[in-house]
């Protein structure tokens, strides 16, 4: 390990990183993540607040061209938190914020993920004043900050020079991936740096990386040692050097920012052991600042809910995880696909059997199972609207998003109805939509997030099945399409019932814990109607194609 002699604030000022706006003071700004509500902005992509930082080292924004630079940054954010407020939110997960490989042939570094120096803020979004004051404004408005973070790899920094001319060839960018690496000679084209314990830098060498190759993520030593896909490069993160490095250098980053949580990218591809050391050591060095329940969320991109446990499941390893089986599982399959409702029975109530039942040490003070998060889309899918754009099949995603138990995530844009299709082009510019309110899904995730404040039971109350057709919309069966599922909260009990079925109208009495006699109305919908609760706790429930009730008591 390399530790030059400067500080942590003459690192920051010597980068450029600003200085008027004070340091902030570290505080805890969360009693319980169920309450909360994500919005995911990708920077590059919400709002431009400051032309000055659009063109850098001669490039600036292609407009129109989505896998290049479009000029998001902290300030454009910052002018709208207005906006992610009033939608009813309560957390805004941004992407990764240090300075990044800018351009290759084939895409920019937009979406921040290519990290060049962990050291330095990307000077396309701001600067560490622009930053401060995002975090200060958001938590003045209770808005808190996760930020997007990077262990796995950093970006394409060197290419490996395997005929020795010094040059870069383009076979010599993505080589095949080999079990014994490459020692060949490293063609540098950034110095990353990590922050290094006690102060100063640690510049990364090519010990610090595992040097294999380009790897199949399909194999599990591939996933683990090879390079990412456009040639990332993968860090040596077994490596205590590198290990503490990376603690320091995210702590570092909150003690100057007073950000609430990270989002971790590429969980998975880290070794084995790396995660309950690095929350270890993160969590007890931010408590000491005086930040409590810190958010881990690990990006687990698997349909295997067995393994999301696993990882969430070491002790001290990360607080949560997305629950990527919902996504593909319910939101994809049942509602989009129209699988029958009791396939995702498991997702929805029997995978907790697979998780630890309590929080990790330090942590957020929830078991995996309770923190875990729901998403409809991200930055990684095809947007909602672009796989089906019809209004009632988004709803009834984003109903199931904001009631089952959970803490529910929302892409940005979804709520204006943006139809991308994967990679680029589900990361449109917002502020070409105007920051509409008056869309139809804006209105009704707006009312969804209402609801979710007002009813305890939907933010910290457990799930329970109450019924799950055996078919779909190929059937016709009565109940083809049927869902209802319950939550119960000291008191306060939410019914929601739904018909996945696109074609047909769907019924069936639908078990409830309410008691015999009483009335039901529905939330989600300005009607009269009522509902009686029968013989057993029983409610007679008939909806028509992709329809939904949110049933309580009637005042």
């Amino acid at each position: 390990m390399r530790a030059g002699p400067l500080t942590l604030l003459s690192l920051l000022f010597a980068c450029g990183e600003g200085g008027g706006v004070p340091a902030p003071t570290i505080e805890t700004h969360v009693e319980d993540w169920r309450d909360e509500v994500i919005y995911q902005v990708v920077v590059d992509r919400f709002e431009n607040g400051d032309p000055s930082n659009d063109v850098l080292d001669g490039i600036g924004p292609d407009p129109g061209d989505l896998v290049r630079h479009q000029g998001g940054d902290w300030e454009g954010l910052r002018q709208r938190l207005g906006y992610i407020e009033a939608l009813g939110a309560t957390a805004i997960w941004i992407s990764p914020i240090v300075a990044n490989v800018d351009r290759t042939p084939r895409e920019d570094g937009y979406h921040g993920y290519w990290a060049s120096d962990f050291t330095r803020l990307n000077p396309r979004f701001g600067d560490l004043d622009d930053l401060r004051r995002l975090v200060r404004d958001a938590h003045a408005r209770d808005l808190l900050v996760i930020v997007d973070v990077v262990t796995n790899h950093t970006g394409r920094v060197f290419a490996y020079d395997l005929d020795a001319d010094g040059e870069v060839d383009p076979g010599e960018l993505e080589p095949p991936y080999r079990a014994e690496g490459y020692d060949a000679p490293l063609l540098w084209t950034h110095r990353p740096r990590l922050f290094a314990p006690g102060g100063g830098s640690f510049q990364l060498e090519a010990e610090h990386f595992h040097r294999r190759g380009f790897g199949d993520v399909g194999v599990r030593e591939e996933k683990f040692f090879g390079d990412f896909p456009t040639g990332l490069r993968d860090l040596a993160t077994g490596r205590e050097d590198v290990l503490e490095a990376l603690v320091e250098t995210y702590v570092r980053w909150v003690r100057e920012t007073d950000v609430d949580g990270f989002r971790i990218d590429a969980v998975p591809h880290v070794e084995d052991g790396f995660w309950p050391a690095f929350g270890r050591r993160l969590r007890s060095r931010l408590a000491a600042l005086g930040k409590r329940r810190f958010l881990l969320l690990g990006e687990v991109f698997t349909t295997d809910s067995v393994r999301l446990a696993q990882l969430t499941g070491e002790t001290h390893a990360l607080d949560a995880a997305f629950d990527f089986p919902f996504k593909f599982g319910v939101v994809d399959g049942m509602i989009l696909d129209g699988d029958p409702p009791a396939e995702v029975v498991p997702v929805l109530e029997g995978n907790r059997e697979l998780f630890r039942p309590f929080e990790q040490p330090g942590g957020i003070g929830l078991s995996p199972w309770e923190a875990r998060v729901l998403i409809a889309d991200n930055h990684d899918t095809w947007r909602l609207r672009g796989e089906l754009d019809r209004f009632d099949s988004a709803a009834l995603a984003l109903l199931m998003v904001v009631t089952v138990d959970g803490i529910p995530a929302i892409y940005y844009g979804t709520e204006q109805e943006l139809t991308g299709q994967g990679g680029g082009g589900s990361r449109e510019r917002m502020w070409d939509t105007g920051f509409r309110t008056d869309t139809e899904t804006h209105r009704w995730l707006r009312r969804l997030l209402r609801l979710r404040r007002e009813h305890a039971a939907l933010r910290q109350g457990a799930l329970r099945v109450r019924y799950a057709a055996e078919t779909n919309r190929e059937s016709e069966a009565p109940d083809a399409g049927l869902l209802a599922y319950e939550r119960d909260f000291e008191g306060d009990r939410v019914l929601v019932v739904l018909n996945a079925n696109a074609l047909r109208a769907a019924t069936a009495r639908v078990p409830s814990g309410f008691p015999v006699g009483v009335e039901l109305r529905d939330e989600l919908h300005d009607q009269e109607a009522r509902w009686a609760v029968g013989a057993g706790g029983a409610v007679e429930v008939e909806l028509g194609p992709r329809e939904a009730v949110m049933l309580v008591p009637a005042p």
